[in-house]
């Protein structure tokens, strides 16, 4: 606090003045016609400074979101999520400028809309996300009185349809990967990401002490950092630590002769690893993942070996609760809204069970009448 100020006359004005402090030692005054109506503001006045509200801020939206960055979320979050989190604020830089306890809710909608069409629902909702923690944390702090997020919609985020590869796109793919002198070398790391639906940085951490033939399983417990740096993490999600199925013989039998080299079999270690025994980086599979589709004359991300995973599952009728334990969802909803557009017969499935099952119970009634 900063005293209650002063209250006094004004004879040129011919008014009663009050001056005081607010709580960040900014000055003011206010003019009144009468001396009761001065005082009556200075308790309303005092009031609003003992709780914190009577500010003044002068730190703008722009400065406070690093500011809220660097304190509050890099400390608890992957080098990955916190480049992200600041591309999103990177995105505010049409309100960049404007003092935190001047943004209004009407701004905030503004932003979102000028950027509909422009970028994806999940853009607009990260940057959604991001303002809404920062006020959060500014009121929590007292830095500002009302929060403008309380009057902006969520952003409703809509997912659209995964790129899958095609059986032509698989064949072109695995046939450079199979005769390129450059690219033979990455054939296991490509065909293991095509068949047990992993993220890449979660293939790259995996050791061989992960791996056990005999219950033909993969235990997923870390992530390798996409930076250059030897640099782990856990899964994205708590799902994410998980025990993936080996459900193919020529994936044992690839894995077994990487694991022999001569006369050395490797216990321990990674298994995708440079000749000094380190992860390899994500920079260079995606530099060699480019120039694989140049020579394949395909045009698809690197993830679409997982959604080309998912989607083949979820088609062989597997049911998406195990689906989404291998892929490590959250939740299987999360599954759903990505894969659902791979089940398009499924009600048909669904029809034909309970037929069957009608069919066996009406079997068994015939059965009991004629026994009767």
């Amino acid at each position: 606090m900063y005293g209650d100020g002063t209250i006094w006359y004004d004879k040129a004005r011919k008014k009663y003045c009050y001056d005081y402090c607010d709580n960040d030692g900014k000055r003011h005054r206010k003019r009144f016609a009468t001396e009761k109506e001065a005082k009556e503001f200075k308790k309303e006045i005092r009031a609003e400074r003992d709780k914190g509200n009577l500010t003044s801020s002068t730190i703008t939206i722009g400065e406070w979101v690093i500011e809220f960055l660097e304190t509050y979320q890099k400390p608890h979050l992957r080098s990955n999520s916190f480049t992200r989190q600041k591309q999103s604020a990177n995105k505010l830089a049409p309100i960049a400028h404007i003092p935190i306890d001047q943004l209004s809710g009407k701004e905030i909608q503004k932003l979102y809309n000028s950027y509909d069409g422009v970028l994806s629902t999940s853009s607009i909702s990260k940057i959604h996300k991001l303002l809404f923690a920062a006020y959060k944390k500014a009121v929590a702090l007292r830095m500002v009185q009302y929060n403008p997020m309380q009057a902006v919609e969520p952003v409703k985020i809509k997912y659209k349809e995964m790129s899958v590869f095609s059986f032509s796109e698989l064949l072109r793919i695995f046939r450079v990967l199979r005769t390129n002198k450059y690219y033979k070398k990455y054939y296991t790391l490509f065909y293991l990401l095509l068949v047990l639906g992993c993220r890449i940085g979660e293939l790259l951490a995996i050791k061989w002490e992960d791996i056990d033939f005999d219950k033909r399983e993969i235990c997923i417990q870390r992530a390798k950092d996409s930076g250059t740096g030897q640099v782990f993490h856990d899964p994205k999600t708590k799902a994410g630590i998980r025990y993936i199925p080996i459900v193919y013989d020529a994936c044992i039998e690839r894995l077994k002769a990487m694991q022999t080299s001569g006369k050395i079999t490797y216990i321990n270690g990674f298994v995708f690893c440079t000749e000094s025994g380190k992860a390899l980086n994500y920079g260079n599979i995606r530099r060699a993942w480019v120039k694989i589709c140049e020579l394949s004359g395909v045009n698809k991300n690197i993830h679409t070996f997982r959604h080309t995973f998912a989607t083949a599952a979820l088609t062989k009728d597997i049911p998406i609760l195990e689906v989404s334990r291998c892929l490590g969802h959250a939740d299987a909803n999360t599954t759903l809204k990505m894969y659902g557009h791979a089940m398009p017969g499924f009600n048909r499935h669904i029809i034909d069970l309970f037929q069957k099952k009608k069919s066996k119970s009406a079997t068994k009634n015939a059965t009991i009448n004629q026994q009767s």
